[in-house]
């Protein structure tokens, strides 16, 4: 979760500078001024960190319009570039370099679990979180892969890995520098925006670990005067911000894909589990497709894991091992509660 922080407040910081350009030494500050901005906001209270997202979102939606528009516009124009499509042979090498590539996909579609976290907070959960997840999924799916036509119609095939921002690219093909400028400003509003979005739910985790364990029973506290979780808030912000100034963009997107994708495969395999042991459990949430959308997912995720384990082994391995840690604080946070729990016994 603090590495997508990072990554994020990366790409604000990135695009902050194509619009006023500055030294690339003030790039991690920057980022990490943005960690704390928006974090200071989310502990004033839930509203104004919903209302901050909010308008973000609404920015992020014009922005990726606009760019369809420009797609429309040539292509009815009859002046897009031809695509040059080409069949691709399924070699080994091939599937192993899709693996990778996947990792920037899913962190492009990254955020349709985003609504499960604050389902304590939401009214009639049941009903709105699938609702939000399913809506939003299908909106950004669309959104997406409108954009990625237009880049193509802009832009070559053959030239888009050797064009690092495409939308500026676009934008300025249809109505010159301007546009590349704008672009810019929308890009960096559209990763503040998300930015927010993560801090906002991010926290909840570390909340929700701070009422599970008494070892981090600080986390799960509430600030008396703005009732949220400032502590696990100010706690994210710490650890994302300690990553951007450790880690490069590219090895912090990779290990936290690979290690964000076993809480995935945990998360859906506990459905298949839950199902076994407690089969007469109420069911507030439907699995459609069950077993065998869950078995496909968890397959499929399985896969993508170990391959990008062969490709990218350095960074799964920090990954892995950063996950390692956290499982003899988990048996001293267990231990520490069957002792206080026996000792209130004996009292």
């Amino acid at each position: 979760r603090t590495g997508t922080i990072a990554i994020l407040a990366y790409v604000f910081a990135e695009y902050a500078r194509r619009i006023t350009p500055f030294d690339e030494v003030w790039l991690r500050p920057l980022a990490s001024a943005a960690v704390i901005l928006l974090t200071a906001v989310n502990v004033a209270g839930v509203r104004w960190g919903k209302y901050t997202q909010n308008f973000f979102t609404v920015l992020k939606i014009a922005a990726l319009l606009l760019l369809v528009s420009a797609g429309v516009s040539l292509f009815l124009g009859g002046k897009s570039t031809p695509v040059a499509w080409t069949d691709v042979s399924f070699s080994f090498s091939t599937i192993q370099s899709m693996g990778v590539a996947f990792v920037f996909v899913l962190w492009t579609y990254g955020g349709w679990t985003e609504a499960a976290y604050i389902a304590e907070e939401v009214q009639n959960p049941t009903r709105n979180v699938p609702r939000a997840i399913v809506l939003g999924l299908l909106a950004t799916t669309v959104l997406y892969l409108l954009v990625n036509w237009s880049y193509l119609l802009f832009v070559p095939l053959s030239k888009l890995p050797q064009t690092p921002f495409v939308a500026s690219e676009v934008m300025q093909s249809w109505i010159g520098p301007a546009g590349a400028i704008w672009i810019a400003v929308m890009v960096a509003c559209s990763a503040f925006g998300a930015l927010n979005g993560y801090i906002l739910t991010g926290a909840r985790i570390l909340y929700a670990m701070g009422k599970d364990h008494a070892l981090f029973a600080t986390l799960g506290q509430v600030h008396p005067s703005w009732h949220t979780p400032a502590r696990a808030l100010w706690a994210n912000a710490a650890i994302a911000i300690l990553l951007i100034f450790t880690k490069t963009f590219e090895q912090i997107m990779t290990y936290s894909t690979v290690v964000i994708s076993v809480f995935f495969i945990l998360a859906v395999f506990g459905v298949i589990r839950l199902r076994r042991l407690l089969p007469r459990h109420p069911r507030p949430y439907r699995a459609l497709g069950y077993p065998l959308s869950p078995i496909l997912f968890c397959l499929t995720m399985a896969g993508f894991i170990l391959d990008v384990c062969v490709k990218e082994p350095r960074e799964s391995i920090f990954g892995f091992a950063l996950l390692g840690l956290g499982l003899p604080l988990y048996w001293w946070s267990e231990k520490n509660s069957k002792q206080h729990s026996a000792h209130s016994k004996q009292k």
